[in-house]
């Protein structure tokens, strides 16, 4: 999957560059000296091949050591700032069984009406098209009668969004519906619960509902009392939909939480970065963020249980940890060169 990466990201990135391509000279003139003294204090009483081949055990000792360190990136703190990089403190948690399930997005019928005139008639205007916003009370149209021959004004029932015409000015009202409007404010989310699950769901139950770049956390506000089509009964949550993310027929997928476990110690899952082979978070220290592997336990996709390598109360990278990542890569790339 291809990331964009903003462009303050990528000035980060080749300043760190920079200061990484700096350090090793300096690294080298220390580690030199370190190891001259490691190699006399050591070695001194052995013969000449034995002190070449402790001399180098020596020098791989402390290049060892030296990269150990070096699982850390310092950084000022105006470029912790144009990073974007978020802190969190380890700590206890709750961690979340769920029972994953599929359904779709419904409008809801009671936010829904229909446009009808009054008295039989011609239409003389009908404004609004498919897709047009109407406000509740504000006229749409206007109709003459046929007894009196006088016109009248349709106005719109409720505030919402056109979703179907079937009328057009010049032919006659016949008694039917005109427009029909939906306000999809709220929604519904109708998901699938198959026999086999329904004994672990039940009304007011948490869930997470999760859509097209879209995530909400919800309850379950009832459930249909047998199957409409097929072996599933549907449970339905309802939705805030402000900004009309929620569309009415694209499916989307839930997490029914079923059972919640305290953990002593908990990360974030998005901290997490594979680095060397390891799962490892980024713990701050003042300006330096040093790379810690982790003995890692259960998850439940949010957060993830810590049994080892982590101190309670440690603070660590949670958003854009992966720069980090990127860094020591990069430092250890040019290291090996």
């Amino acid at each position: 999957m291809t990331i964009d990466r903003p462009l303050h990201v990528l000035a980060l990135a080749a300043a760190l560059m920079a200061c990484a391509l700096a350090a090793p000279a300096t690294a080298a003139a220390a580690t030199s000296e370190h190891d001259h003294d490691d190699g006399t204090q050591t070695h001194g009483s052995r013969d000449p091949d034995d002190n070449h081949d402790g001399d180098h055990e020596a020098d791989h000792e402390v290049d060892h050591e030296e990269e150990g360190h070096g699982d850390a990136v310092e950084l000022t703190a105006a470029q912790v700032k144009q990073a974007q990089l978020a802190i969190a403190t380890a700590g206890p948690g709750t961690i979340r069984q769920t029972l994953p399930v599929f359904g779709r997005i419904e409008a809801i019928p009671s936010r829904t009406a229909v446009v009808q005139a009054r008295f039989p008639g011609q239409i003389i205007s009908l404004t609004p098209d498919v897709g047009e916003s109407v406000s509740r009370g504000a006229v749409i149209g206007m109709v003459e009668a046929d007894d009196s021959l006088q016109r009248y004004a349709l106005r719109a029932p409720i505030s919402g969004v056109v979703v179907e015409r079937m009328a057009s000015p010049g032919e006659a009202t016949a008694g039917r519906s005109l427009l029909r409007i939906a306000d999809f404010g709220e929604v519904w989310a109708q998901l699938a619960i198959f026999p086999s699950q329904i004994s672990r769901v039940s009304v007011g139950q948490a869930l997470t509902v999760r859509g097209d770049d879209i995530t909400a956390d919800a309850q379950i506000d009832w459930i249909a009392p047998a199957a409409d089509h097929g072996p599933a009964r549907m449970a339905r949550v309802v939705l805030p939909n402000p900004d009309g993310r929620w569309a009415p027929g694209n499916t989307v997928q839930a997490e029914i939480v079923t059972a919640l476990i305290d953990a002593e110690l908990v990360v974030e899952t998005r901290a997490i970065q594979q680095v060397e082979g390891q799962p490892s978070v980024f713990v701050r220290e003042g300006n330096r963020f040093e790379a810690h592997a982790l003995t890692l336990g259960r998850s439940d996709g949010r957060v993830t249980e810590v049994l080892g390598g982590l101190a309670p109360g440690a603070n660590y990278v949670t958003a854009n940890s992966y720069l980090l990542k990127a860094e020591l890569e990069k430092s250890s790339a040019s290291h090996d060169h």
